[in-house]
């Protein structure tokens, strides 16, 4: 669909290519996975095409999709809208469950325009409907200035173009794929291939829920983060890097603070016109929430240490044709429990997904995904999950 002004002056597109508005001039834009075929985890990548408003040197575009999610489990996980080995309850009698929802859905508005010196700005606000009794949520609200990002929106940590392509909204337990507040700077290099970036983001501290009886988590300072991200036409590559502090506060005493570091090594790799690899490894110390993990762990006498983990993961993207594909992605994570910690905290999870889509129009896609999962406790019990899912969803233009 056209934008709505349809008169636009010539040298007004000129002006708009130039600037690259409508491209990649934008952060959060230029890390596209390729491809013709819909991506979850990618922003509408044609600005001036669909529902458009524009008039003269600005304009703006809603986006979105509905989609809803037809579920059944052939074994219990307590995570009834999205699939999180986390939440499979391990030991408990089995039992079958079947839901239907529309939470995934979202919304958003890209706008885009010149400065009074010619520079480019942007606003992208994006929500989805995971929040209580369906209410939305906001997933993405930030400004972007020249080299500046100011808001909430993906972390630094991430690699967008790396994630996982699955109709779950969860995706696997390796990746990061975080949204927090936070300001950023980045500068590209060897033209444009090379994106250096650093930012201070919101950080959010998760202890184990036996040490809670003892006291609360603190977050004394904001996250530190530094990545590098190579992009050729065939493959990207990325290398990230947390640092913070962690803290705990037990009932009536000082905050005790732990150092927390990590790294995240992402990639991909376009194999063939229709097969693409990705994958990435993650580890660190004090980092477990960037996986709604512990970052803290009791060691005796209410006393806390940093916890270590270790998670990674690999998939294929096929595309048998322009109108079908195939995701398949395996995911692990590794926490190193501490001696103290109760016997049915999580010490290992695995995640496995694949799935078929079709969609017969640009507008239109129909999904079916197969997924499964394990969960093993700290003293060795375990528990498997299954679920098939079937996804229907209407792509604005």
């Amino acid at each position: 669909m056209p934008g709505s002004d349809t008169t636009q002056p010539t040298s007004e597109l000129m002006e708009w290519e130039q600037y690259g508005l409508h491209t990649h001039s934008f952060a959060e834009t230029d890390a596209s996975a390729g491809g013709g075929q819909i991506n979850f985890n990618d922003f509408p990548r044609d600005f001036l095409e669909g529902i458009t408003i524009r008039n003269g040197r600005w304009a703006a575009k809603i986006g979105g999709y509905v989609k809803a999610d037809l579920i059944h489990d052939y074994r219990a996980i307590d995570s009834q809208d999205f699939f999180d080995p986390a939440m499979i309850p391990v030991g408990d009698p089995q039992r079958t469950n079947t839901n239907f929802h529309v939470r995934q859905s979202r919304l958003n508005l890209d706008a885009r325009w010149l400065s009074d010196n010619g520079d480019p700005l942007r606003i992208m606000v994006e929500g989805d409907f995971f929040g209580e009794e369906n209410s939305f949520r906001l997933r993405h609200a930030y400004g972007e200035y020249e080299e500046f990002i100011v808001g909430q929106t993906w972390t630094t940590l991430t690699h967008r173009a790396a994630l996982p392509n699955t109709l779950d909204n969860v995706g696997d337990v390796a990746s990061v794929g975080r949204r927090q507040a936070q300001v950023r700077y980045s500068r590209k290099f060897f033209d444009q291939r090379l994106t250096l970036a650093a930012a201070i983001e919101d950080s959010r501290v998760l202890i184990d829920e036996e040490f809670l009886q003892f006291g609360d988590p603190r977050t004394p300072y904001p996250d530190f983060i530094i990545r590098g991200r190579w992009v050729e036409d065939h493959y990207q590559f990325q290398l990230a890097s947390v640092m913070r502090k962690v803290a705990f506060q037990r009932t009536g005493q000082e905050v005790e603070e732990f150092n927390g570091a990590g790294l995240n090594a992402t990639g991909l790799f376009h194999v063939t016109p229709r097969d693409r690899l990705y994958g990435g490894v993650l580890w660190g110390t004090g980092i477990g929430s960037y996986r709604d993990l512990p970052d803290v762990a009791p060691i005796g006498g209410g006393q806390g240490t940093a916890v270590e983990s270790l998670a990674w993961y690999v998939g294929l993207t096929h595309a048998w044709n322009d109108r079908w594909q195939t995701n398949l992605t395996f995911s692990e994570g590794d926490i190193n429990n501490t001696p103290l910690q109760p016997a049915d905290s999580i010490n290992r999870m695995q995640y496995l997904a694949t799935n078929l889509i079709w969609q017969p129009t640009e507008s239109l896609f129909i999904g079916s995904e197969l997924l499964w999962g394990l969960r093993v406790n700290n003293d060795g019990a375990e528990q498997d999950a299954s679920r098939i899912m079937v996804s229907f969803g209407f792509l604005l233009p």
